[in-house]
């Protein structure tokens, strides 16, 4: 039974492998360019990695919220205003 999943194969590499890749990205770039390559792709996964923190964040909360809707008892109604008292005449009427 292999221990990595079919998809994620790409990713058993050796060192001789690693080193290749290594090798061929100087050749490409350049030494004074990597440098700026590899910080720039260290910005963008951590700008990457923020943004789905903040979508799995914002998802959470909207189930916790339905949730807690279906938990809930509705609120009470509120009861009816009172009826105000009748009018009455100042000065009070003598029979």
């Amino acid at each position: 039974m292999s221990l990595f999943h079919p998809a994620l194969a790409f990713l058993n590499l050796s060192s001789g492998d690693i080193i290749l890749v290594m090798f061929l990205c100087l050749l490409m770039f350049g030494s004074k360019k990597l440098p700026e390559l590899a910080k720039a792709f260290g910005q963008s996964m951590r700008e990457f990695k923020k943004a789905a923190n903040e979508v799995e964040d914002n998802f959470r909360t909207a189930v916790q919220e339905e949730d807690r809707k279906k938990t809930l008892p509705p609120p009470p109604t509120p009861a009816p205003p009172a009826q105000p008292p009748p009018p009455e005449s100042w000065p009070p009427k003598n029979p």
